[in-house]
């Protein structure tokens, strides 16, 4: 870095030198809901590859917002008829918009944001988890920069490629039917009869874990999850690795984590082992 500062009149160099910088506090000006549904500005990008995504998200959920006031409801799972009508609630919203009008609005995605708006995800959830709890640190702290106004986030390449039967969506009374609502019952089965083998048990182990089990991975009569660490927990394991509790110290993390996994889904089955593996 460069500073401009005179300097005819320091003394004579001796050696070294510490400089310190320090950041000035800087000042974020919100805009009120009101206005910045109208007028969003700019949004934080979550995929550089879908610049023209973000305005249309903020069109979608408007339009999600309309179509609960008008029916009482979210769009059904697979349900046209709902879809076409979030589509015209849309394009008439889109129309009123003056500043901020979306160029092309994508009704495909529409048709597939319609589809899927009931549904809770636990990936995307604990995606969001993280978002959030960081911004709640830098709230509390008034340090680090905050997400400024509106951030969206879509994963329309993880959908199915071709259109699902009605009846491979509907509702099973179960834990995972908001999997089943936009994934499809198929798929699900798919998952329940998994058979995986997780390598590690720590704090990304904990994540993958806990997630496998809320999915419904390895769930079903043929499923079966096996997870290895040859590792025990440590006190300093316990701000990041979840799964764990004081009294696990000691304790290998594969079995401890297994235990943990299996009563967030006691229908998980999970084989706990010690083995180093590479």
């Amino acid at each position: 870095f460069t500073r401009e500062e005179d300097t005819t009149n320091y003394g004579v160099y001796q050696k070294g030198g510490i400089v310190t910088q320090v950041k000035q506090p800087k000042v974020l000006h919100f805009k009120p809901l009101r206005e910045a549904l109208r007028d969003p500005g700019d949004f934080l990008l979550s995929d550089y590859s879908k610049f023209d995504r973000p305005p249309l998200l903020h069109l979608a959920f408007q339009a999600l917002d309309k179509f609960i006031c008008e029916l009482g409801r979210y769009p059904g799972s697979g349900s046209e008829e709902d879809a076409q009508k979030l589509i015209s609630i849309a394009i008439k919203m889109n129309e009123d918009i003056r500043n901020s009008r979306v160029e092309d609005v994508n009704t495909k995605l529409l048709r597939h944001f319609a589809f899927g708006a009931r549904a809770v995800l636990n990936p995307i959830a604990a995606m969001f988890g993280g978002i959030v709890g960081q911004e709640v640190v830098k709230a509390c702290s008034g340090k680090f920069h905050p997400l400024f106004q509106f951030f969206y986030f879509d994963s329309l390449e993880s959908l199915p490629t071709e259109p699902l039967e009605p009846d491979d969506l509907a509702p099973r009374n179960c834990r995972y039917d908001s999997q089943i609502s936009v994934f499809g019952s198929k798929l699900q089965k798919k998952l329940e009869d998994a058979k995986v083998f997780v390598v590690g048990s720590g704090a990304l182990g904990c994540e993958f874990l806990k997630n496998l089990a809320l999915m419904g991975v390895s769930c079903g009569s043929q499923g079966k999850l096996t997870v290895t660490d040859d590792d025990v927990i440590e006190k300093s394991n316990l701000s990041r690795q979840f799964l764990f509790r004081d009294w696990n110290i000691g304790q290998a993390k594969s079995t401890v984590a297994a235990a943990a996994a299996t009563s967030i889904n006691p229908k998980l089955h999970i084989e706990a082992l010690q083995n180093r593996v590479g």
